[in-house]
Formats: structure tokens, sequence, C-alpha cells
């Protein structure tokens, strides 16, 4: 069957715009129709959609995703069954999540624990994590130790993760003040350092000097970093400054 691009649309549940986006990146090339030059789509282009689909679910870039669209055949398979792993995690989080909340509604239900009442929100937290950064942190620290942080920071208990939440949020403050004042000499900027050293520690079951400034590179070089420490202290400098301080303190 040959689908016009509003018939596509409808069909997928996304907009014509998508679409002719799709087209003029070359990421989904519809075919002309020879009398009135409209867009038309073939099996082929509505199978191409449905995998692009599957793997923008967790945010995947478009060019990323070209690239293994346009790649052979078993990259495509591999890139398919790590989405479908994802889509499994999510359902099962979310199982749990309805568990927990049932369990809150119950007037009579079995009482949970302070750590239960938030292992699945922190479980949220790591599956999203690992869907936005996942591949960057594996390739610079490695499977073992990626998993072992994983691990630690769902074993936190509620004071633990409670003292992390606050430690990160007086570092965040401090970060706009040494961001707003131009220079990282000073002790509010070497403070900020302290409290981000303390931060990673709930996480990272061992800590180096040398992997806190591979952290700061990728703060520089990627550009999810500046967009986390921006929203999160209104200033647009702020993963650059964070990265210059950690730079020169960590030693």
């Amino acid at each position: 069957m040959v689908y016009t691009i509003q018939q596509l649309a409808a069909l997928a549940g996304i907009s014509t715009r998508t679409l002719r986006y799709y087209d003029s990146i070359g990421l989904l090339s519809a075919q002309r129709n020879p009398d009135n030059d409209y867009r038309e789509y073939t099996e082929a282009q509505v199978d191409r959609l449905q995998r692009i689909l599957f793997l923008r679910l967790f945010g995947m870039p478009l060019t990323t995703i070209r690239q293994i669209l346009d790649a052979p055949p078993a990259i495509q398979q591999t890139a398919l069954q790590s989405q479908r792993t994802r889509i499994v995690q999510e359902r099962d989080h979310l199982n749990r999540l309805l568990i927990n909340l049932d369990q809150t509604l119950s007037q009579g239900g079995p009482t949970m624990t302070d750590e239960e009442k938030f292992a699945a929100f922190k479980e949220k937290q790591i599956t999203d994590n690992d869907a936005q950064f996942g591949p960057e942190i594996r390739e610079k620290y490695g499977e073992d130790q990626v998993t072992a942080a994983n691990n630690q920071y769902a074993g936190l208990t509620a004071a633990d993760y409670a003292a992390m939440q606050r430690t990160e949020a007086k570092m965040l403050t401090l970060l706009k003040q040494v961001a707003a004042s131009g220079t990282i000499n000073s002790a509010a900027a070497h403070q900020v350092f302290a409290l981000h050293k303390e931060w990673l520690h709930y996480t990272w079951p061992t800590y180096s000097a040398k992997a806190h400034q591979g952290l700061a590179q990728m703060y520089l070089a990627d550009f999810r970093f500046h967009q986390y420490y921006t929203a999160k202290t209104g200033t647009a400098n702020a993963a650059a400054v964070l990265a210059e301080i950690i730079t020169k303190y960590a030693r």
C-alpha cells in the first residue's frame, strides 16, 4: 500500500511537519507522485518509520538513528534489541511504581520501609540516566564501574539520599555565585569542588582525581550537561565553570 503524507502521519500519530523534516535530512526519504509531485510512502518506508520511532523512544539523536538504519541489518537488530531491553525495564519499573502506589493508597496494606518507598524512583533515575548518558559513560569508565555506581546509588538509604540531594543543592547555589563572580580562584570555588566531590561519593564506589577530571571533560563536551546545569542554576556557563573548577582543584 502507498500512503500520502497525511495518511502516514495519522497512522503513526506524528505530524506531517515531522515527516517533511525527516525527508529533508534524508532520514525518511519520500518518493514523489509523478502526477502531482506529492510525497508518498511505500511499505518499506512505513517499516523504516516504525524503526525510527522505536529508536526515538529514549531520545536517541536523529543523526545516530540515520547511521544505524543505513548500517547492515545486524547493527539495526542490535540497536532494536537494546531498545527492547529498555522498554522491558521501563515496563517493569512502571509495574513497581503501581505496586508502590497501591500500597500507599491501601488503608490496610503492608507497611513499606522508607527505602521501599523510594526504591522505584531511584531505579527510574538510574534507567533515565543510562538511557541518556549510558554509552558515553561506559566508554569512558567501563561496564563494571558503571554497574557498581548504579548499585551503590540504588542501595542508598533514605537518609543518604536526602543528604546527597542537600549536598548537590548547596553546591549548585555556590556554583551560581562563583559563575557570577568571574573567577575560580576563591574559597567559594574550592568549596564547590569539595561539595561536588562529596556528592560523587554517594554513587562512586571509589574516587580518583583522574576520573573526576574526566567527568569535567564530559561536562565541557556534552551539551546535555550544559542543559542540566543551566536549568539547575539559571546560569548559561555553569557547566563550563564547574568543569574549570574540577580541573583546577582535583589532584
